[in-house]
């Protein structure tokens, strides 16, 4: 799904496009224009990317109607309620509506309207639904909503904004169809207009970067973004673009990409010359899978080269073509996170979901190529999907498991409005049972207009199913909380190593921690992880909201106390603890050894050896950084770490015990400085930057003490 793309409704309509006449500004009146694409921050930045879809339907409609006064951009909800109180409300105000922050524009929108009736409130984004029936519903429960704009939305704006000055700005004079523009007329029927054709050259949407528009969000927090394509071959029923309205690819010039990342990346220079963030994020929908996607990357490369930037980049890569894919990654250095996504691989499920994926056999191949080119490679698992059972599921994790990608996101299934798998039909099929909880980082109150708004965001998802129960749900994510622990980031790369090197697989070791009896601080992590599982779902929505309208409430979530991601916050708590992790590792590990006879006193020495290196990789990775960490070594641990094809372990046995040293080089200390600036150090400061950066490589780097040059020798290890 692409983050700067505005969802068109499911149900099938032709498309119609503007006229010229429709275009044009009879009345060239002073209008101004406001547009919000706004994120809470009270606890830490939700959504932390530059507000470039906004940026692009204002330069397409500035550049389409020769307006007068600029259209204004805004994200932080302090800076727009500053600007209300200090400028006055526009004449026209648009929010954006996604997961997460729907209720944040809906409470803004309602404030202006008690304020300023006249006002015209315009929104437009994804999270909106599907049918008919449900659109008309939605429209009639926010009456501070004027017009919902569905599908692309820099036609349909431009077209709306334009009808609405030749009407005086006088909303009940509007009767008849505006194309993709939604909303109740004057006689109180609903318009539910047909969708407007689709742009087929992005290009004609002029680069908000150039123009100047997005500068001030230059600010070291937010990650800039960028689209090169839009649309999505596939057609899976979870996902926005799954519907027929995306199905063809379009996409922008590669001069004026070219001409963003060079913008950007003269920009980010200076943001990380300041302690604020180098990454960037692609929201294409499949990335790296068309040949114009590594020119892309060739001039992204050449502001690496330049610039210092990106470090990193976010992107969901492509379904197909992974070889491509993996020629894209290679052009910018491994800074691409690579996607192996499978959702799930049982056969029946693809099949009630409408997904095609890759083989077994093309997941492992792409695993393995990513390592050799040390890029980021994940997975993404998605838990009850229609038809899927406990069993399937852990097949699913096998699978991807054993082909090696760095990471397993592990979520579960989000009934977003506007996907064919929220619909009565999906859920009485396959008998879905639904709960509610509240986003992570989306929730606050502001003062708007004299008035202190609370706003908080829940989200509807998938817990059991006819295939699946309540039960068998929460054993998934206990199991999915140790693949987070001790599969995840390469905390226990090298022990993993030695697991495969004996011929034993990794899955099967994550099942005998799932089944065996903790003690201890594991122990507690794992009960509160389950007993927080089940706390933070809600049956009834409504009671939901309710309780999420007391401020004591909300500072509780602020605060940290509720609301937080809980795989990610549960690692954060388990780093305090990670030598109760790497116990919890050897037990089990010797368990593995002895029921396959191989728990000879030579494995069980270099096992117990492989624990300690890795434990001291992860040591002090965010706090206390200039902390000297060594270890005495009988064995030579870095050099079987290093190796691509492993001998036999007795090869290794060094004639003299050695010293290692584990440091952090001045790159990866430069990355954590900055990350910990962003975010902090808590449990919650650092679940989020385990969120936003490649781990693995932030890890202690070994050396041993002997090197006569170590930054050289670190050098050679990056």
């Amino acid at each position: 799904m692409s983050f700067i793309q505005i969802q068109s409704t499911h149900k099938e309509k032709s498309e119609t496009k503007p006229t010229l006449i429709d275009l044009k500004i009879k009345n060239s009146k002073e209008v101004s224009i406001w547009l919000v694409d706004p994120t809470y921050t009270q606890q830490q930045i939700s959504s932390e990317s530059m507000p470039a879809a906004i940026g692009g339907i204002a330069t397409f409609t500035e550049r389409n109607l020769n307006l007068k006064q600029p259209i204004r951009l805004f994200k932080y909800p302090e800076v727009l309620a500053q600007a209300l109180e200090k400028d006055g409300i526009p004449d026209i105000i648009g929010f954006s509506n996604y997961m997460w922050n729907c209720e944040l524009s809906l409470v803004f929108a309602r404030r202006i309207k008690e304020v300023s009736s006249q006002t015209i409130v315009v929104m437009g984004g994804p999270n909106y639904p599907i049918t008919t029936l449900e659109q008309e519903d939605f429209l009639r429960k926010h009456p501070e909503i004027d017009f919902y704009v569905i599908g692309e939305g820099e036609l349909a704006f431009a077209n709306l904004v334009a009808t609405l000055i030749n009407s005086d700005l006088k909303k009940n004079n509007l009767k008849r169809e505006l194309p993709s523009v939604h909303y109740i007329n004057a006689d109180g029927q609903a318009v539910i207009a047909q969708t407007v054709e689709r742009l087929k050259d992005l290009t004609e949407i002029p680069s908000p970067y150039l123009l100047g528009k997005l500068d001030e969000f230059f600010d070291g927090k937010l990650q800039p973004t960028i689209q090169t394509t839009r649309g999505c071959p596939f057609a899976c029923t979870f996902c926005i673009e799954g519907t027929s309205y995306y199905t063809k690819i379009y996409r922008n010039s590669l001069e004026k990409i070219t001409a963003e990342l060079e913008y950007i990346g003269s920009k980010m220079n200076n943001v990380k010359k300041k302690g604020g963030r180098n990454d960037l994020w692609l929201v294409d929908s499949n990335f790296g899978m068309y040949s114009q996607d590594l020119d892309t990357c060739k001039a992204i490369a050449n502001c690496q080269a330049k610039y210092g930037w990106p470090d990193y980049i976010q992107c969901d890569t492509g379904k197909n073509n992974k070889t491509r894919v993996l020629d894209a990654a290679r052009l910018v250095n491994g800074a691409i996170r690579l996607s192996g996504s499978v959702q799930t691989l049982d056969s029946e499920v693809l099949k009630n979901i409408k997904r095609s994926n890759i083989s077994g056999n093309e997941l492992m191949q792409l695993a393995v190529e990513a390592a050799e080119i040390d890029a980021d490679s994940r997975s993404e698992i998605i838990l009850g999907l229609p038809g899927e059972s406990l069993k399937s599921h852990f097949e699913t994790i096998k699978t991807v498991l054993n082909a090696g990608f760095n990471k397993i996101d592990n979520y579960q299934l989000m009934m977003l409005p506007g996907t064919e798998v929220n619909t009565p039909e999906t859920k009485k099929n396959y008998g879905m049972q639904i709960r509610y909880r509240i986003l992570p980082r989306c929730f606050g109150y502001y003062d708007v207009l004299g008035k202190l708004i609370i706003a908080t965001e829940i989200e509807e998802i998938c817990v059991a199913t006819n295939t699946l129960s309540f039960k068998d749900y929460i054993k998934c994510r206990k199991m999915h909380l140790i693949i987070h622990l001790f599969y995840n980031d390469g905390l226990f790369s090298t022990t993993l190593k030695f697991i495969q090197t004996l011929g034993l697989t990794v899955f099967d070791w994550l099942m005998l921690i799932y089944d065996e009896q903790l003690t201890g601080d594991v122990k507690q992590l794992f009960d509160n992880f389950e007993k927080e599982t089940v706390n933070e779902l809600w049956l009834k929505r409504d009671e939901l909201v309710k309780k999420v309208q007391e401020y004591d409430i909300i500072d509780q979530y602020i605060d940290g106390k509720l609301g937080y991601n809980l795989l990610f916050v549960h690692k954060a708590k388990a780093l305090k603890f990670i030598k109760s992790l790497k116990e919890l590792a050897k037990n089990t590990i010797i368990k593995f050894f002895k029921n396959n006879k191989i728990d000879t006193h030579e494995n069980l020495i270099f096992l117990d050896e492989v624990l300690n290196f890795d434990l001291r990789c992860n040591t002090n990775i965010f706090e206390n950084l200039e902390l000297d960490i060594t270890q005495m070594i009988t064995y030579d641990v870095l050099r079987f770490k290093n190796d691509t094809k492993i001998t036999a372990i007795n090869e290794y046995k060094l004639k003299n015990p050695q010293k290692i040293c584990f440091i952090l080089t001045d790159e990866q200390k430069d990355i954590l400085k900055r990350s910990i600036n962003i975010y902090g150090n808590s449990e919650l400061g650092v679940s989020r930057i385990l969120t936003k950066v490649f781990v693995k490589k932030l890890l202690r780097k070994p050396i041993y003490e002997s090197q006569p040059t170590p930054n050289v020798y670190t050098a050679i290890l990056k």
